[in-house]
């Protein structure tokens, strides 16, 4: 689902132009989905996304 709602007209996950809580919330699930053995390489929108919200102004990066 995730990877469908964030395409070429959708780069966040409940608008289009800016980051909503949405992102903030699900963001630490999607972004840890490897460390529980789901590879995200076929989910290049997904990728996209997590790479749009680690550039975010005070951005703190997740603990690994």
């Amino acid at each position: 689902m995730l990877e469908k709602r964030l395409n070429a007209d959708n780069t966040w996950l409940a608008s289009s132009d800016a980051p909503t809580i949405a992102d903030i919330a699900c963001f630490p699930y999607v972004a840890l989905a490897p460390e529980g053995g789901l590879d995200l390489t076929g989910y290049p929108s997904i990728v996209r996304w997590i790479s749009r919200i680690e550039e975010l102004p005070g951005y703190i990066p997740l603990p690994r």
